[in-house]
């Protein structure tokens, strides 16, 4: 399904019936890495959608940052007449969450947040998401083809490689122009620190255990910072953990979703 918003048509799906849980997807991947989580249709209501510039979404000039794709997810919600939802973010869709409770807090119920971090990039890696976003102008997405790699904890690539291939072939037939303006946003994000103290609603943090992207150790000083928050591991994931496990991602999610 398809609305616009500002100058996008943005594409999202809308399944099950429940919570309201509004599902933000990991760089470079699109609403699809979200399939395993539908098996959460009998308590949630999940609304995935692509970003601008990937998937069904149109492309626009960019730089994404994390502020206009909240502000895009906040169209999606009044599109969708949800005044509150569960915002699950993986690794950026964690950036956009972080967004999500700075500038519409109002419209976020909880917080389900995996392998991501709340710091700014340096300046060493926004650097490299320059040299991302240059290198898929001029090359192409299979760019990225390390990178995706890399995401997946060693025991997914070794035991399921068929999943590996099937994201990595996902990602081949993504917008390179909307990939690199998504890199670009994601060197822009602001530093979220100081916001984890500051946020009061519910909050579950996962992580994979083989997580080398945002290991463990920093999702749970996250944890930490949040107030009342909730920390599991996911055991034999990488920073994929809703794809990678998600029989135990999703035994956490629905406890979770059961206390909100």
């Amino acid at each position: 399904m398809q609305f616009r918003f500002r100058d996008a048509d943005l594409y999202y799906e809308d399944y099950g019936a429940g919570v309201p849980l509004l599902c933000l997807s990991a760089f470079p991947f699109d609403r699809r890495m979200w399939r395993e989580q539908r098996a959460l249709g009998d308590v949630a209501r999940l609304l995935t959608a692509d970003y601008r510039g990937i998937g069904g979404s149109a492309l626009t000039p960019g730089p994404y940052t994390m502020d206009i794709l909240a502000d895009d997810m906040m169209a999606l919600l009044d599109h969708a007449d949800v005044k509150q939802a569960v915002v699950l973010g993986d690794s950026m869709g964690v950036y956009v969450a972080f967004s999500l409770l700075e500038r519409h807090p109002e419209r976020v119920r909880a917080v389900v947040f995996t392998d991501s971090r709340a710091e700014a990039d340096t300046p060493e890696q926004a650097e490299r998401r320059q040299v991302t976003a240059d290198g898929l102008r001029s090359e192409g997405t299979g760019v990225l083809r390390a990178r995706v790699d890399d995401l997946f904890a060693a025991t997914t690539r070794r035991l399921r490689p068929e999943l590996v291939d099937e994201m990595q072939t996902q990602v081949a037939g993504m917008n390179a122009e909307g990939l690199a303006w998504l890199a670009l946003g994601m060197g822009l994000r602001h530093d979220r620190r100081a916001l984890l103290p500051r946020i009061a609603v519910p909050a579950l943090l996962l992580c994979g255990e083989e997580d080398t992207v945002s290991p463990p150790a920093g999702m749970q000083a996250m944890a930490d910072a949040i107030p009342n928050a909730d920390f599991h591991l996911i055991p034999h994931a990488g920073h994929l953990a809703p794809l990678e496990q998600p029989e135990v991602f999703n035994r956490h999610v629905r406890a979770f979703l059961a206390t909100v």
